[in-house]
């Protein structure tokens, strides 16, 4: 498949009109805040979580006897985390994948002609293998600058913050998928703490990347609010 380009448009430079089909990212946008610093919150816990864990497994591999009860609370304890942070995670993409599109759509009601990318394709490419290394971060840049230059976006630089967030976003996807392998691999002690260690890596790398998502999500719907409220009163 391929990314459809916009119907061409006259060679004058285009008029920003009132934007009455701009639909208000600003409750959209208060929830995915809301899940992404709950994504924060759940990284640390299950990263403390996962330290505790790697304790009881490097004690029983040292030879240490454990109190009884401690191995079923400890599985008790990693099982209600990963229930609880999946479906979090579950619902944040949702929501994330609902503003990107909704936020591509508002970049073109507020101006932005000859997007390559459409509302659709820029949610669509996450999905696709291969492709997906880097075709969304394209699409997320062309919001970014039809945000923040509606009328000449294609001459907008990029946003500073589009390559660090992109990069995390990347080594995070890798990690947890490496996380979520040798977990199912996982049998003998030696597998489980090196599992058990990747898994901290994978949290703590989401309490980095987070914040960076936070901020980018914060820049788009502030620029897009600002040109709204200039041709609302133009």
């Amino acid at each position: 498949m391929s990314v459809q380009p916009a119907e061409s448009t006259i060679a004058s430079p285009p008029i920003v009109q009132p934007a009455t089909a701009f639909r208000d990212l600003g409750t959209l946008t208060r929830w995915l805040r809301i899940l992404l610093w709950v994504n924060i919150a759940m990284a640390v816990i299950a990263a403390v979580s996962g330290l505790l864990q790697l304790k009881l497994l490097s004690d029983l591999n040292a030879g240490l006897s454990l109190a009884p009860g401690e191995a079923e609370a400890n599985d008790l304890r990693e099982q209600i985390i990963a229930l609880v942070h999946f479906a979090q995670i579950l619902a944040m993409i949702v929501l994330f994948c609902i503003w990107i599109y909704r936020a591509n759509y508002n970049a073109r009601q507020l101006g932005a002609a000859e997007m390559k990318f459409t509302p659709g394709w820029a949610v669509g490419w996450y999905f696709i293998p291969i492709l997906n290394l880097w075709k969304p971060y394209q699409a997320m840049k062309e919001i970014w600058k039809a945000s923040a230059n509606p009328a000449h976006w294609q001459d907008e630089p990029r946003g500073s913050i589009l390559p660090l967030w992109w990069t995390f976003f990347l080594i995070s996807n890798w990690v947890s998928n490496l996380s979520f392998r040798l977990s199912l691999r996982a049998e003998t002690l030696p597998q489980l703490i090196n599992a058990t260690t990747v898994s901290i890596v994978n949290d703590l790398v989401d309490i980095i990347s987070t914040p960076i998502a936070l901020v980018l999500v914060r820049q788009i719907y502030q620029m897009q609010m600002s040109h709204r409220l200039r041709a609302t009163f133009a």
